[in-house]
């Protein structure tokens, strides 16, 4: 068989795309999309012409600010990958090379669900441009759209593109990981649950007297804390009466995650407390049972399997 550019450059975009970056943007939020991490923290601004710009300095200082998670999808979506695909695909009539704005004159976008839109398209009108190229056409010189780099090829460029493309959201991830550990988990109870301090989240529930807001804001802790494996802190939520069958984004459970580990005794409890065996994830189409026989827990996989159905 033989492996094309086309091939090698399009299998490494969409591989990155669908089974890392995009899934991860679930459920983004405004204040998460321009969250800043950091005082001074480059972001979107609106000015006072009513246009949104992106922040940025030239030259580049050595040492760039913290970014928003809406500066680095403006980056990738407009900058590294639409205005590449427009200036050499089609779509843009700029007499300019691949960096001139003018080749992406639409509005830069303030809220998360336009910011997953312009990301999206830019990486579709590149991923489209370059899946209608053959060897030849990949291989030849950008020509002047390439600006100084006009004398490289097609292929370094998406070889470049990919580079950049993966780098940008692993920072988007980065964020999103940065904004659940300092916002999202800023309740002290959330906080010592997702550390596995069961002590100190028992405390908290006393406390409190009601779990109610907690399972209102963060219906999937105690699959979340499941997945952590922290079990001396699932059996505290489960006592205290936290809901059982709530499940991820990803339509996993608690129990998903106990079958999983070969913890027959958290198995034992959950159902004990009212955990559906019939649930199914959304990723994998497999209940509990399933995911103990996949990791090898044969003994919680049998005893899931005699549950009514």
């Amino acid at each position: 068989m033989t492996t094309t550019w086309r091939d090698l450059l399009l299998g490494q975009l969409d591989f990155y795309w669908q089974a890392h970056l995009w899934p991860r943007l679930r459920g983004l939020s405004d204040h998460e999309y321009l969250w800043e991490p950091a005082d001074g923290a480059w972001t979107l601004h609106e000015g006072e012409d009513g246009v949104v710009r992106i922040e940025a300095v030239v030259p580049e200082p050595p040492v760039a600010p913290v970014t928003t998670i809406a500066w680095r999808m403006a980056h990738v979506g407009r900058d590294v990958l639409g205005k590449r695909a427009r200036a050499f695909f089609g779509g843009s009539d700029a007499p300019a090379d691949m960096y001139d704005d003018r080749h992406w004159p639409e509005p830069l976008p303030l809220t998360a669900d336009g910011g997953l839109a312009l990301l999206e398209r830019g990486y579709t009108c590149w991923r489209d441009g370059i899946a209608a190229l053959d060897d030849e056409a990949l291989l030849r010189p950008l020509g002047p759209r390439g600006g100084p780099f006009a004398h490289d090829s097609m292929a370094a460029l998406a070889m470049h593109l990919n580079r950049e493309t993966m780098a940008h959201g692993a920072e988007i991830c980065l964020l999103r990981d940065l904004y659940r550990a300092q916002v999202t988990h800023g309740d002290p109870l959330v906080r010592a649950a997702y550390a596995g301090r069961a002590g100190d989240a028992e405390r908290r529930i006393r406390q409190r007297g009601s779990l109610n807001s907690v399972t209102r804001w963060h219906p999937s802790l105690l699959a979340d804390v499941a997945a952590l494996h922290h079990w001396s802190t699932v059996r505290v939520l489960i006592d205290q009466g936290f809901p059982v069958n709530n499940a991820t984004d990803h339509g996993t459970t608690a129990l998903h995650y106990a079958a999983s580990a070969g913890e027959l005794s958290m198995v034992t409890m959950l159902i004990e407390h009212g955990a559906d065996p019939t649930l199914v994830d959304s990723t994998y189409g497999m209940d509990a049972a399933g995911w103990a026989g996949h990791f090898g827990h044969t003994e919680v996989a049998a005893y899931l399997r005699t549950m009514p159905r």
